[in-house]
């Protein structure tokens, strides 16, 4: 397996990126956004959805969706090849700098996707609740939240 962090670079998405991370959807969920549905997200979120890249291929993407009580991580999705290898983590991170105020982030995760949800505990989110049959195939959701700080002040407080 490969180590990409050092040659890892994090942009914001592109429309020329949207094959490649509509295979990514597609390779990483068992029901996949459309692509429709990819490119509103990207022409509604351009500072928060982010693609990550080795060389010249995307290998992980993430969106946020603001609104006005808090953010909505809609997705991470890292290529199979290169899951476990900080991307996920980078992306996460470049996705915090680009909030424009404090605010909750929230998101859905399969209750059987264990890797997922060990993830985002590891990033400081908490389980919250349990959405019945939230996704396509009747499976439940745990609704997860993390309280984001903006970054000015928290280096103001740092004084």
């Amino acid at each position: 397996m490969m180590k990409p962090a050092s040659e890892l670079i994090i942009i914001p998405y592109r429309q020329e990126d949207l094959a490649s991370v509509f295979e990514l959807e597609q390779l990483s969920f068992t029901d996949p956004y459309p692509w429709w549905l990819l490119a509103e997200l990207a022409l509604k979120n351009p500072t928060t959805f982010l693609v990550a890249k080795l060389k010249d291929r995307v290998v992980g993407y993430a969106i946020i969706d603001g609104s006005e009580d808090y953010y909505h991580l809609v997705s991470i999705a890292v290529h199979p090849e290169f899951r476990r290898t900080g991307v996920a983590t980078g992306l996460l991170q470049a996705l915090e700098e680009h909030l424009t105020h404090s605010g909750l982030v929230r998101l859905e995760v399969r209750e059987s996707n264990h890797a997922a949800i060990q993830f985002y505990v590891k990033h400081g989110f908490e389980k919250k609740d349990i959405v019945p049959g939230y996704y396509a195939d009747g499976e439940n959701a745990i609704t997860m939240e993390r309280q984001e700080r903006n970054r000015e002040v928290s280096r103001l407080s740092c004084l």
